[in-house]
């Protein structure tokens, strides 16, 4: 099997896209006045995978983000 040659290290420009999009996150459950466990209950994910992706944890799969995206009621944005 050939080795990924990428590795796991995300391009600068890219990192700080998904630590705005974490941020902007953080705002949408802020204004909705939930708590990270209350998005987390929501989107079927523990409340460290919220706080992970607020903080822009890039490893964290597209699929939770489009969850907590829908816990936030966000999904039709996409």
């Amino acid at each position: 099997m050939a080795k990924n040659t990428m590795g796991t290290k995300l391009p600068r420009k890219l990192e700080q896209k998904v630590q705005i999009v974490g941020e902007q996150i953080k705002l949408a459950r802020l204004r909705r006045n939930l708590s990270m466990a209350q998005v987390a209950e929501r989107a079927t994910c523990s409340p460290l995978t919220v706080g992970r992706i607020e903080k822009g944890v890039p490893t964290v799969a597209i699929g939770i983000y489009l969850r907590v995206l829908s816990a936030l009621q966000l999904d039709d944005d996409i």
